[in-house]
């Protein structure tokens, strides 16, 4: 194993040493780490973190079969609650709802919750409108700015648009001869993005769009194993790369803007990334799974 890490390093400080980008470059700066509660109870492998505005950040404490809720005061983000929810036992990604609400990945199951902004569980998410409810495995999902859930349906090829209800609003095949979708993401317009793992591709559909197109081209010799996509405000995208340990970042077109971070154990630097959040003031926090923490940069453009 270390002789794999070891060369995923290599080649990860080839990719961000290889290419220069222009003057649109994003660059991050380190700020700071989480890696344990207040009563000093360390993370264990934590896969997701979101963010809502600049003042709530959920954390989705994978191993430890946990959700852990901070608050911004006065500039730095403190525990304000944990949630563990029965029959949720490896939560893996966690969304924020306009009204406050938690909706959340069991990995396990696999199957989507919904909690209340305080933790209590709701109920699970289950497609109405189609023929067979039950019919669908939920890799990720994401929210847009209506509450409207994308699931990443990997069971039947499509990905599924539901109303807060859970009311089939429309779906949407892969297209032909992808290799596999780890995740995806939705900007304030209604357009879909989904990472192809294995192509190293981003693809997209808009709002009213009847199938996915390719945004990108193979992005290889950037990315060794993307896993996970976010956005921005301003509808940039993050890419992270679980395998080099880095987040490439691309405008809205696809066009690359710049590669950040690396493989390694010290602040700053990422082991098997996971989900990404970005606030409006231009903080970046990184689900760094086998580092065992959160880790918080600031964004400069």
């Amino acid at each position: 194993m270390l002789r794999n890490l070891i060369s995923i390093m290599i080649i990860a400080g080839v990719l961000s040493a290889s290419h220069s980008f222009g003057d649109e470059a994003i660059k991050t700066r380190y700020v700071s780490s989480f890696q344990a509660d207040e009563k000093g109870n360390m993370f264990k492998t934590p896969k997701g973190v979101t963010c809502k505005n600049d003042s709530l950040l959920v954390i989705a404490d994978t191993g430890n079969g946990r959700l852990l809720k901070y608050t911004n005061q006065n500039g730095l983000f403190v525990i304000g609650g944990e949630y563990r929810i029965t029959g949720l036992s490896s939560p893996s990604k966690v969304q924020i709802s306009s009204t406050g609400e938690l909706f959340v990945l069991d990995e396990g199951e696999p199957r989507i919750a919904r909690l209340t902004a305080a933790g209590e569980f709701v109920a699970y998410i289950k497609p109405t409108g189609q023929p067979d409810p039950g019919s669908f495995i939920p890799r990720s999902f994401a929210l847009d700015a209506r509450d409207n859930v994308y699931i990443l349906d990997i069971l039947a090829e499509r990905v599924l648009v539901l109303d807060p209800a859970g009311k089939l609003l429309r779906e949407v095949k892969f297209p032909k001869n992808y290799g596999f979708f780890s995740d995806l993401a939705v900007d304030q317009g209604g357009t879909v993005f989904l990472i192809d793992t294995v192509q190293c591709m981003v693809y997209s559909a808009g709002a009213q769009a009847p199938a996915f197109t390719a945004l990108t081209g193979k992005l290889k010799e950037f990315l060794l194993f993307p896993t996970s996509i976010t956005l921005d405000s301003a509808g940039l995208l993050y890419i992270t790369d679980q395998n080099g340990g880095a987040i490439l970042v691309t405008n809205p077109a696809g066009n690359v803007l710049g590669r950040q971070l690396g493989t390694g154990w010290k602040e700053g630097f990422l082991r098997y990334p996971s989900q990404v959040c970005i606030t409006a003031a231009g903080d970046l926090f990184v689900a760094d799974r086998e580092n065992n923490r959160i880790q918080q940069f600031s964004i400069v453009k």
